[in-house]
C-alpha cells in the first residue's frame, strides 16, 4: 500500500486487473523500499504472473495507481517505464542467433544506445550464475531451460533497471544453480541503492531475503 507515494521507492495502491480471459477481478496493494524484495505468494491461477505483466505495462490496469519514486506509471511512456522496470517471465523468449546476439540485441534499441555493453561484466556474471562462458557462441535455441532462465535474467540486469519483476526465476534450476541465482540477486541489490525486486516464487525465499515484504494473492 502506498502510505506515502513520495517516500516509497516503488508501490501500487489498490490496483485492479482482470485475470486471463475471465471476468474475475483482482485488487492488490503493496510497497517496495530500495534494496528490498517483495515476495508475491499465492496458489496457482491466483494472478501472480498477471500482476507482474500489469506492473510491466504488458497488461492494462482496470483501476488504481503504480508509482516509481513518487511518479505515477502513467507519467512515463511504456518504453521509458520498461527501461526502469524489467519483467523476466518464467519461460523467457530467446531470439534467433547466438547467446552473444541475445545479450547484445537490446543495445540496438534507441533507448539503450547510451548504455555500454560490457563484456567483462558479463563474463564475471557468467561465473556468478554458474554458466560456462563458452556458450556465448552457441545457438540460443539450443540452451537448456535453466540456461535460458539465467541468460534472460542476465540480459535484464546488464541493462541496469531499477526494478526486476521476476516470475519463478529458479524454477528450472538444480539446487546449486538456484543458490547461485539467489546469491547473484542479493549481490545486485546490495551494489546500488536504487534497486528492488518483485519476486513470484512457489519456493520459500524468506531465508534468502529475510527482510522481504510478502504479498498474498488469492487463497
Amino acid at each position: 500500500m502506498c502510505d506515502d507515494a513520495l517516500a516509497d521507492f516503488f508501490c501500487f495502491d489498490k490496483i485492479s486487473y482482470l485475470l486471463g480471459s475471465s471476468s474475475r477481478r483482482i485488487e492488490v496493494s503493496a510497497s517496495l523500499q530500495e534494496r528490498s524484495v517483495l515476495l508475491v505468494k499465492g496458489p496457482s491461477g491466483s494472478g501472480k504472473s498477471t500482476l507482474l505483466r500489469v506492473l510491466s505495462r504488458l497488461q492494462e490496469l482496470v483501476d488504481g495507481q503504480v508509482f516509481f519514486r513518487g511518479v505515477s506509471m502513467r507519467s512515463f511512456t511504456p518504453q521509458v517505464w520498461r527501461s526502469k522496470v524489467h519483467y523476466v517471465p518464467q519461460k523467457p523468449a530467446v531470439f534467433p542467433g547466438t547467446v552473444y546476439d541475445n545479450l547484445q540485441m537490446p543495445y540496438n534499441l534507441r533507448m539503450n544506445k547510451s548504455k555500454q555493453f560490457d563484456l567483462e561484466v558479463i563474463q564475471r556474471s557468467f561465473v556468478d550464475l554458474m554458466l560456462d562462458f563458452s556458450i556465448m557462441g552457441q545457438n540460443a535455441n539450443t540452451l537448456s531451460g535453466g540456461e535460458t532462465a539465467r541468460i534472460a535474467l542476465l540480459r535484464s540486469v546488464i541493462l541496469k533497471p531499477n526494478i526486476l519483476l521476476l516470475d519463478e526465476p529458479t524454477a528450472a534450476l538444480d539446487e546449486n544453480a538456484k543458490q547461485a541465482v539467489l546469491d547473484f540477486l542479493t549481490g545486485w541489490l546490495e551494489k546500488k541503492p536504487d534497486r528492488g525486486i518483485v519476486l513470484v516464487s512457489h519456493a520459500d525465499e524468506s531465508t534468502t531475503f529475510p527482510a522481504a515484504n510478502i504479498l498474498e494473492i488469492g487463497g
